[in-house]
């Protein structure tokens, strides 16, 4: 029988901003729900789990390896037995710990304090973050942290009741054991939540809208996980910060673009005139490549009207000539005609 769920069934009580990027990655949509049994999800999680941080190691805009496959046993929803298997499980201490942020998300607050106590003094060591980003801490010093703390990380956990909060800090205290939650699953450290400010909301909450709209989120030190390699969404692992489009609702500030080129080196003024000069250039030479174009054109039009005025010319020349020779071709037929009938005129007297 499956372990009852406590809460909201349908996003499992993850904080909107983590699930909604859960439920877009790449990775959840092509491996997770492909791991149709609980066993395939613990064989997923050996395998590939290397932290149980939220995020992606280097940038909050992907959901992490290990809260994928988390969510994934939220949609599998193993049974009670499957869960202490989860607990108790010795090949691997991410295994365990994936199981006890099962029972911190879903399980019904009142029942947690018969599942962890076992445990809240394991010696199992665990590194809650990637290498190189926290240290190793004990599984009960995981477990405490997880159970006290309502911050995990740049997410949130669902609240505990305070009633049931204050029982298990009066139980700790009996044995003996911290009862107050020192941060980051245990390992202490830098406060990630953003909580200088006033809401005291986790970095990831606050960039909610821009993660919603596929902008930047919170950043830390590269966008790749090891393990799974690029993220979903992430186009590459170099670690450079990404910065969203300007959006057409917000217009350039041209004081600050003047002043900004006012600003700038010397250098970038030299590049700036070089390229206007060279536009200029560019100018002139297609001004001046237009100009000789139409200057061939004109004085091929003058050409032109050369030559039909000397073809016009030509004609009337011979048409003149013709005319000269037809009027000396009738005067000599008329000559030769006046000395034909003055002879026939002195035979006729004689």
């Amino acid at each position: 029988m499956a372990l009852e769920q406590y809460g909201n069934t349908t996003t499992y009580n993850v904080e909107s901003v983590l699930q909604k990027n859960i439920a877009n990655s790449e990775y959840f949509r092509d491996t997770c729900t492909k791991l149709s049994t609980w066993e395939e999800v613990v064989d997923e999680i050996y395998y590939s789990v290397q932290d149980v941080e939220p995020w992606m190691s280097g940038n909050a805009r992907g959901a992490s390896t290990a809260f994928c496959l988390l969510y994934r046993l939220f949609t599998i929803a193993p049974t009670k037995q499957q869960v202490k298997y989860l607990l108790d499980h010795t090949d691997s201490p991410y295994i365990r710990a994936v199981g006890f942020l099962y029972l911190r998300y879903v399980a019904n607050p009142r029942t947690l304090w018969e599942w962890i106590q076992p445990y809240v003094r394991d010696s199992e060591e665990i590194s809650p973050s990637p290498e190189g980003h926290g240290k190793p801490v004990t599984m009960g010093e995981f477990v405490r942290d997880v159970f006290l703390e309502q911050y995990y990380f740049e997410t949130i956990f669902p609240r505990i009741p305070k009633p049931v909060h204050d029982d298990f800090v009066s139980k700790l205290t009996a044995l003996g054991l911290p009862s107050k939650a020192v941060g980051n699953a245990g390992q202490g450290g830098t406060d990630r939540r953003g909580i200088e400010e006033a809401n005291r909301r986790p970095a990831s909450v606050k960039a909610s809208l821009s993660v919603a709209f596929g902008q930047r989120a919170p950043n830390r030190a590269t966008a790749r996980e090891e393990g799974r390699g690029l993220g979903a969404g992430m186009k590459g692992g170099s670690g450079a910060a990404i910065q969203p489009p300007r959006s057409p609702a917000q217009p350039r500030n041209r004081d600050r673009d003047y002043d900004k080129d006012r600003r700038a080196p010397e250098g970038s003024n030299r590049d700036r005139d070089r390229d206007r000069d060279r536009d200029r250039s560019d100018r002139d030479r297609d001004r001046d490549r237009h100009s000789s174009r139409d200057i061939r054109n004109g004085d091929k039009d003058r050409n032109r009207d050369r030559d039909r005025d000397r073809r016009r010319d030509d004609g009337g020349d011979r048409k003149r000539h013709r005319d000269d020779v037809d009027d000396r071709d009738r005067g000599r037929e008329r000559k030769h005609s006046h000395g034909h009938s003055s002879r026939d005129r002195d035979s006729h007297r004689r």
